[in-house]
């Protein structure tokens, strides 16, 4: 008896070949039945193969690339071991600090209290920001901000004074690659046009800048805000106000000075704040 190809026993009954099996288990039926189930043996393996393929690969692992904190927000996260007012003012502790860790500040609003009344204030172990919040919150009248890449000292009751030229909106301010020194400079003459004041100069320290270059593009922002942006920008300044009366722009200065973050400028920025004329 000739016999062609073998068709298992558990195969058939399944696929409606049980009448073409004979007892010996091999296929005696006509050739198309034989057509018929290898096209569904193909449709099960189709089937099947996905499944197997999904339960036998794994997927790779994902990775997630978590931000990097900035360097700002590094240094004043940082703890700093031991730190001492040692009698010093409001105004000078914060100066100190920002010229010993080189973190960008900015010092809106001068009363005599903060810049007269002697702390002694003891840190250990301690980070930047917990110190300066601490020693601001000596004054009542003073708050501390921690964002865009500046430490910010200012009051909130000058603020909300409309009266006070560094509150004003300044509809556009641009520069583009220009030295911190230059920048300043547009932005005080723009403030002086904006008051109705006379001609203008620079209100930035002579000191040895580094070559960086600022770019700005802002629309509708106060002044103190794009004083905030350039020192930010610079990464290595801080400003202070050189007046007590922001309502109006002073004969012999202007409203503010930006320094640089190096060591000889230190004394000047806290000498300047204490003989302003209250």
């Amino acid at each position: 008896m000739e016999r062609t190809c073998p068709v298992s026993r558990l195969i058939g009954p399944y696929y409606g070949l049980s009448h073409a099996i004979g007892r010996s288990g091999w296929y005696h039926g006509p050739a198309r039945c034989l057509v018929a189930f290898f096209g569904k043996l193909i449709c099960v393996s189709a089937m099947w193969l996905p499944i197997l393929s999904a339960q036998s690969v794994k997927p790779p692992t994902a990775k997630v690339q978590l931000p990097r904190a900035s360097d700002f927000e590094q240094k004043t996260d940082s703890l700093i071991e031991r730190f001492s007012t040692s009698g010093r003012t409001l105004v000078d502790s914060v100066i100190e600090l920002a010229y010993k860790y080189q973190i960008p500040m900015a010092i809106e609003y001068a009363d005599r209290e903060a810049t007269t009344r002697p702390l002694n204030l003891e840190f250990h172990n301690k980070s930047f920001r917990g110190i300066v919040e601490a020693i601001v919150k000596e004054d009542p009248q003073y708050r501390v901000s921690f964002s865009n890449g500046i430490v910010d000292i200012f009051s909130p009751m000058a603020r909300e004074d409309s009266s006070n030229l560094l509150n004003k909106i300044m509809k556009d301010f641009s520069v583009t690659e220009m030295e911190t020194r230059l920048a300043d400079s547009q932005l005080f003459c723009a403030v002086v046009q904006a008051a109705g004041s006379g001609g203008c100069g620079g209100s930035l320290a002579v000191g040895q800048w580094d070559p960086l270059r600022i770019t700005l593009h802002l629309h509708n922002v106060r002044v103190y805000e794009i004083l905030n942006s350039i020192v930010a920008q610079n990464g290595r300044a801080i400003w202070t106000v050189t007046a007590s009366n922001l309502a109006s722009l002073p004969q012999c200065c202007g409203l503010w000075y930006i320094y640089p973050l190096q060591e000889p400028f230190k004394s000047v920025v806290s000498d300047r704040l204490v003989r302003m004329p209250q």
